[in-house]
C-alpha cells in the first residue's frame, strides 16, 4: 500500500528469508516515539523482498502489504543481494533523507528522534550515524538460537534516552582506514548524496556499506551520536563468519577506492589499508594450515604491492608452511 503524503524520511528494509526476525525489526520502526524535545519524524517504510522463498518470511511480507499505508512492499524480479535491494528502495523513495534498517536488525525505541533532532538543529548535517548494541542468542535449541525477547530488551532504562551527544567527524577518511564506525543500521542520509555518490556498488561481494560510507567520508562529515541507537543481531547465519577471513574481498574495494579522484589524494591511507587486509587473510589462512590459500593470497598482494617486504615474508612463511 503507497504512502500518498511525502515523508520527511524514507526507511528502507531489504529482507532475504528472515521470517520473525522481519516482524520485530518492521514494528520497532512502527513504535518509534518522540523525545521531550523532538517529535517523530514522518516516515515512509520500503521493505525490498529479495526473492525470498521462505513461508513465514513471505506471510509476513503479505502482512506488512496492507497493515499501514506507510509501508510499501516491492518485490524484486530477481534476486539482487542486499546491496541490490537497498538500491531497490532509495530508487523507490519519496523523501530527502534516507534511513536503513536490516530485516534481523531493531531500532531502540526514540531511534529516529534522537537522530532527527540534531538533523532540525544542525543544517550543515549531511550524514549521521550512531554505535550499535550486539544481540547475542542467549541459549541454544536443537539447531535454533533463541535470542531475549525484544520486548523485554526494549524495555531497558538505559535505551530510554532524551538527547544523546554528538561529535562532528572532519570528513574522517583516516578513522574509516582503521575501521568502518558505523553500522548501516545506524544510518541516515541525505538521498541527494547517496545518489551523488552512486549508491551500493552490486558488483561487490562484500562489504558494499563500508565502500560507500568510504566514498561519503571523501568530502562529507560524518556526524556520530555518541550513544547506541540499534542492535545488531549475530544469529545462527552470522555465526559461521569465523569460517572465513575477516576481511575476506575488502581488497577489491579497497582497489576501487584507489580508482576515485579522491581516492588518489587518500592514497597513503588506503594502501595501510590494503596491507592490513591482506596480511591478516595470509595470517588466517596460515594459522589454520591451509598453506595453499595462504600462499595465493600473498602472491596476490604481491602483484598489487610488489615493493612491500611483510609480502615477501608471508609468501616465504606460506611456503616454509610456518603457522
Amino acid at each position: 500500500m503507497a504512502f500518498q503524503k511525502t515523508s520527511e524520511i524514507s526507511i528502507v528494509i531489504p529482507v532475504f528469508n528472515t521470517g520473525d526476525y522481519l516482524l520485530e525489526a518492521v514494528n520497532s520502526v512502527l513504535n518509534q516515539g518522540s523525545t521531550t524535545n523532538c517529535i517523530t519524524p514522518s516516515f515512509e517504510i520500503l521493505i525490498i523482498d529479495d526473492c525470498s522463498s521462505d513461508f513465514r518470511t513471505i506471510e509476513i511480507l503479505e502482512y506488512f502489504s496492507t497493515l499501514d499505508e506507510r509501508i510499501t512492499v516491492i518485490k524484486n524480479k530477481r534476486k539482487k543481494g542486499v546491496a541490490g535491494a537497498r538500491n531497490m528502495g532509495i530508487l523507490h523513495s519519496q523523501s530527502s533523507w534516507i534511513g536503513f534498517l536490516d530485516s534481523d536488525d531493531i531500532w531502540i525505541p526514540k531511534a529516529l528522534a534522537l537522530r532527527w533532532h540534531h538533523i532540525l538543529e544542525n543544517k550543515d548535517i549531511k550524514w549521521i550515524g550512531a554505535p550499535f548494541l550486539i544481540l547475542r542468542p542467549g541459549i541454544r535449541d536443537g539447531n535454533n538460537f533463541i535470542f531475549e525477547k525484544t520486548e523485554n530488551l526494549l524495555k531497558n532504562s538505559d535505551l530510554d534516552k532524551n538527547i544523546i551527544e554528538i561529535k562532528c567527524l572532519k570528513r574522517p577518511v583516516a578513522e574509516f582506514s582503521k575501521s568502518c564506525m558505523v553500522g548501516t543500521s545506524t544510518v541516515l542520509i541525505r538521498r541527494d548524496l547517496i545518489m551523488q555518490k552512486g549508491m551500493f556498488n552490486e558488483d561487490l561481494p562484500r562489504t558494499e556499506d563500508y565502500h560507500l560510507w568510504f566514498k561519503c567520508a571523501f568530502d562529507n562529515d560524518l556526524w556520530m551520536l555518541k550513544s547506541e541507537t540499534s542492535f545488531y543481531r549475530i544469529h545462527s547465519a552470522s555465526l559461521t563468519h569465523g569460517n572465513t577471513p575477516k576481511f575476506l574481498h575488502e581488497d577489491v574495494m579497497v582497489e576501487l577506492l584507489l580508482k576515485e579522484p579522491m581516492g588518489v589524494v587518500h592514497a597513503d591511507l588506503l594502501l595501510r589499508r590494503l596491507d592490513l587486509v591482506m596480511q591478516d587473510t595470509c595470517y588466517f589462512y596460515r594459522e589454520r594450515k591451509l598453506f595453499k590459500a595462504a600462499r595465493k593470497t600473498a602472491t596476490q598482494w604481491l602483484k598489487k604491492r610488489p615493493l612491500n617486504v611483510k609480502a615477501w615474508k608471508e609468501l616465504a612463511a606460506s611456503f616454509f608452511q610456518f603457522s
